[in-house]
């Protein structure tokens, strides 16, 4: 009985947290004609504004303190990398797990460091997870708090790699990623990428609304 079977599905997708299994869950789901929105299940976020390149050659971006850590005006332009003027971009990803290539929403640089902020709206203070992939070396901060830094270069991106820990308020809070690339040329160390989810201590979603970014035709936008 199909619908049996798509209730039984549903229910064992609300409390799946191990990424195979889910994707296994929701292969039958759509088998069975469901849609499935895996981002939202995991809690990626894929609504942010990003700024960049600031300065990382030999190494001095990861304790540098550039504008974006002292304060957030979307508004403001800064002098960054060489010099240039660098200013907040609207950025969407599409891709399910909220991967965002910072070297096609920034341009490919070396030696660099790209910040991305969000703010989610939480109905409730609670404690949270901030779970982290990248190739590269990251900060997070979590409502100005500083949560987790490590610095470690092309060693892969995975789901979940990093995570900190923190708080969310009730009502707004404010996430910035710090992702540093450095000068490294080989192929194999071009990436220069992020994801970012919210959960709680085993990895389920925490329930969050998350601040839409206004995307304009210069903007770009993801679609893979």
């Amino acid at each position: 009985d199909s619908s049996q079977a798509i209730r039984a599905f549903r229910l064992a997708l609300t409390g799946a947290r191990d990424r195979d299994q889910v994707e296994n869950i929701a292969k039958r789901l759509r088998s069975l004609g469901q849609e499935v929105d895996l981002s939202s299940h995991f809690g990626f976020i894929r609504q942010w504004h990003l700024i960049g390149p600031f300065e990382h050659a030999g190494g001095v971006g990861f304790d540098a303190v550039y504008p974006p850590e002292k304060g957030i005006d979307l508004d403001e332009e800064y002098r960054g990398k060489g010099g240039k003027k660098v200013a907040w971009k609207p950025y969407r990803t599409s891709n399910t797990y909220g991967i965002v290539d910072l070297n096609k929403a920034l341009g490919k640089s070396r030696g660099a460091v790209a910040y991305a902020y969000a703010v989610v709206h939480s109905p409730v203070a609670r404690p949270v997870e901030v779970r982290v992939g990248s190739n590269n070396a990251v900060k997070i901060f979590l409502n100005g708090r500083l949560l987790l830094a490590h610095e470690e270069y092309h060693h892969g991106m995975n789901m979940d790699q990093y995570v900190g820990r923190g708080q969310l308020r009730r009502g707004r809070n404010s996430i910035l990623l710090k992702v540093c690339q450095n000068e490294q040329k080989e192929p194999w160390a071009q990436k220069w990428s992020f994801q970012l989810r919210l959960c709680d201590s085993v990895g389920g979603a925490v329930p969050v609304t998350v601040e839409d970014v206004r995307i304009t035709s210069r903007d770009q936008v993801e679609d893979q």
